[in-house]
């Protein structure tokens, strides 16, 4: 996956704070980049983003122990 501006804003929300939830990144990223996150598509679009980040992350966590 290519890390676009917003992918690499999500990671380093991911990072930087304990738990999140989907929902708040989310708010943050209609906050901060506009997004019309009630239209569903996107809302479904940046939801397996997010996704496909966690796991990202979560992996580099693992490699780190």
């Amino acid at each position: 996956m290519k890390d676009s501006r917003i992918v690499k804003y999500i990671k380093s929300l991911i990072r930087n704070h304990k738990y999140m939830t989907t929902e708040d990144i989310m708010l943050f990223l209609e906050k901060y980049y506009g997004l019309p996150i009630k239209i569903p598509s996107v809302y479904y679009k940046y939801r397996k983003i997010i996704k496909e980040c966690r796991k990202e992350v979560y992996k580099e966590r693992r490699k780190k122990r």
